[in-house]
């Protein structure tokens, strides 16, 4: 009997567990905390709760994580750097934006150029860019560099970047080619600097599995889940961590789809951080077209379509100066779950319970440091204060102020959080649910204190305030729901989104529509099929409103970590072949390579040689076993002119599937 291991680690809590893949069924399951801090003792956690037995025959693990699409979600990560060669300073910063390379600062410009064919016709100046690296490489994690026409050339001025900066320094470099095949340097260059922002993520996240594995004496194989739904080994994950963008979210489809047998359904994932959906039609998970496209950022990761969008029980929840209450998208530890971890935080949430002042004061917002300050000489003086002060010890602004006899505004501490320095600790529907008794695992008196305070502020009292935090997670669900199909139905709204109008639009028809002339009406005609913790306690009465059925499975808590080990090992790899106009050769192009035939047959012969060849290399790269099947596909352009057919291009991709080694 084959049996393997699948872990989740969410933004909240961390899955595990024992798959049975001869009979297709988990065996056993259990959850546990994740911890920020160490991720590796959420991990050891959740794997020690399995049965021993069990664990000890596993063959294999696979893992999921939303690490890498909450810090796309929240905009955080290290600290990349993205070198462009060839590309137009203008046109970046002009059309950057639209795929998320929105800090200038962390771009860099080297000028070259190349025609279309793939001619370098003029070179860098790789003595200035020597000069350049000196200076740009000192609070740097990670490097990006991208070519134009990259594909056509070999990507040789990538490749000769790569080597000059590895001489340089021991700083992590991809470079574009790798990743991507397509031709828009803007839209390469963002997926490229996001690689180099996740590395640090998903390297660390890779560290605490092992970690977790050696404390638990498990000496077996471990691959993660690429947003496409197939797996990759750890070092492919720690090379090209952009991969895990949708990770979490993508498992969570694959685990649905073994828990239902629906055909037709949203599959509707509420997190810690963020809600996930996906479109299952005729049993089939829909895919990206052009790419992931999460947060700020539109990349070229291939994936299956997820929509993902800030909602979940760790959502911030505040009272604006006007007494409304405000769900936002940002991420806070809940009152409730940091309580129990410092339960000396009491005593000041109850102070702030009782205290006098009933309006919005700064002073009163709660930061914690869960781990000692990394590269601490790359942070200003104040910043390394801020963090000694509150490592394991959560206080407000004003008690810090107090500690480090200054002013500490939230304002100064935004790069820390950003980059995960630090973070705010705050009411969430998390401590809702604890007031409201539907989750009840931290302190129920800290997230009391912190929802009384609110309810002061709001003009209400504690209960409708939790109730009131139930309503706003399930309109913006409802309105995120109703947003998705209406952008799947029609489809020329998705790259620019429904407008503010309709947007609420239906959010009135959460609320009731009471016009007294026009009647409107939002009815959902697949299942919406609930997966993730805390779902259960806000998708029917969505459902209902809705006019859908709503399926929450059994396993739908640990749907994620199901999802994680059902999978396997898919590579595709393209070549393609083009004509030079300067001597009317065929050029063999692509994954880093460009090679010159006299004729097309040859051309044609190399490349379906090569990409099976590169495909299988690819699929033992990421974990593949050695029985692996390859299929191809051929595409072939011509043109018709008045002397006849004329060539365009030849374009193969082959698909290689293949189990994952197990032990």
């Amino acid at each position: 009997m084959k049996i393997g291991i699948g872990i989740d680690t969410g933004g909240t809590c961390t899955d595990a567990v024992i798959y049975n893949f001869e009979e297709k069924r988990i065996m056993a399951c259990a959850k546990a905390s994740t911890t920020r801090e160490d991720l590796s003792v959420g991990i050891e956690e959740a794997i020690s709760k399995l049965p021993e037995e069990m664990r000890r025959r596993a063959e294999a693990i696979a893992l999921s994580t939303t690490l890498a699409t909450n810090a796309c979600v929240e905009n955080k990560g290290g600290r990349g750097k993205l070198f462009f060669f060839g590309a137009n300073p203008e046109i970046v910063k002009k059309t950057g934006a639209e795929y998320g390379l929105t800090a200038e600062e962390n771009l860099f410009f080297v000028d070259s150029r190349t025609n279309p064919n793939g001619f370098i016709q003029k070179q860098p100046d790789w003595d200035e860019f020597r000069r350049m690296l000196k200076e740009q490489l000192r609070d740097t994690d990670a490097v990006g560099v991208v070519e134009f026409f990259a594909l056509k050339t070999g990507a040789v001025l990538e490749k000769k970047a790569r080597a000059i900066i590895q001489e340089e320094s021991d700083i992590p470099v991809v470079c574009g080619h790798e990743l991507f095949e397509e031709y828009n340097i803007v839209k390469r260059g963002a997926s490229t600097l996001l690689n180099a922002r996740l590395l640090s993520t998903i390297s660390e996240f890779i560290a605490a599995v092992k970690a977790a594995m050696l404390r638990l004496k498990l000496d077996i194989p471990f691959v993660i889940v690429r947003s496409d739904g197939s797996l990759m080994s750890e070092e492919f994950a720690k090379q090209y961590p952009v991969e895990t963008l949708l990770c979490g979210p993508v498992a969570s489809v694959m685990g649905a789809g073994e828990l239902t047998s629906e055909q037709n359904a949203l599959i509707v994932d509420i997190g810690g951080t963020t809600t996930d959906i996906a479109f299952v039609k005729n049993g089939i998970a829909k895919r990206a077209e052009s790419g992931v496209h999460i947060g700020n950022w539109d990349t070229f990761v291939k994936g299956l379509f997820v929509d993902t969008f800030g909602l979940g029980g760790d959502s911030l929840i505040t009272v604006n100066e006007s007494g409304k209450m405000v769900l936002s998208n940002e991420r806070a530890i809940p009152l409730s779950m940091i309580a129990s971890k410092f339960p000396e935080i009491l005593p000041m949430l109850d102070e702030s319970k009782v205290s006098v002042a009933i309006s919005f004061n700064q002073r009163e917002e709660i930061y914690v440091a869960l781990k000692p300050l990394k590269d601490a000489e790359r942070y200003t003086e104040r910043e390394a204060e801020v963090c000694k002060a509150l490592l394991n010890h959560p206080m407000n602004l004003g008690k810090l102020g107090m500690v480090l006899n200054r002013n500490v505004s939230s304002e100064s501490l935004k790069r820390l959080v950003r980059e995960g320095a630090i973070m705010r600790c705050g009411v969430t529907p998390t401590d809702a649910m604890h007031i409201l008794g539907d989750f009840t695992m931290y302190s129920v008196e800290a997230a009391y204190c912190g929802i009384y305070r609110l309810s002061r502020m709001a003009h209400t009292d504690v209960e409708t305030f939790a109730r009131n935090i139930y309503a706003a997670v399930e309109k913006k669900l409802f309105v995120n729901i109703g947003r998705i199909l209406f952008e799947e139905r029609y489809k020329e709204w998705r790259s620019g989104g429904i407008s503010p109008q309709l947007e609420q639009a239906i959010g009135d028809l959460y609320d009731g529509d009471n016009d007294d002339f026009l009647n409107l009406g939002l009815k959902c005609k697949s299942a919406l099929v609930g997966v993730g913790a805390p779902t259960h306690v806000f998708l029917p009465r969505v459902g209902e409103k809705l006019g859908a059925k709503v399926i929450m499975p059994e396993y739908a808590g640990v749907a994620n970590a199901l999802g994680a080990i059902v999978g396997n090992v898919v590579t595709r790899t393209t070549l393609e072949v083009g004509t030079d106009a300067s001597d009317c050769s065929f050029i063999l192009y692509g994954k880093g390579i460009r090679e010159s035939f006299t004729y097309l047959n040859d051309a044609k012969e190399r490349a379906k040689l090569l990409v099976e060849q590169m495909a299988r290399e690819e699929n033992t790269r990421r974990g593949g076993s050695a029985d692996i099947a390859v299929t191809f596909d051929e595409e072939e352009n011509y043109v018709d002119t008045t002397q006849g057919s004329t060539f365009l291009s030849y374009r193969i991709t082959a698909v290689a599937t293949g189990d994952y080694n197990l032990k």
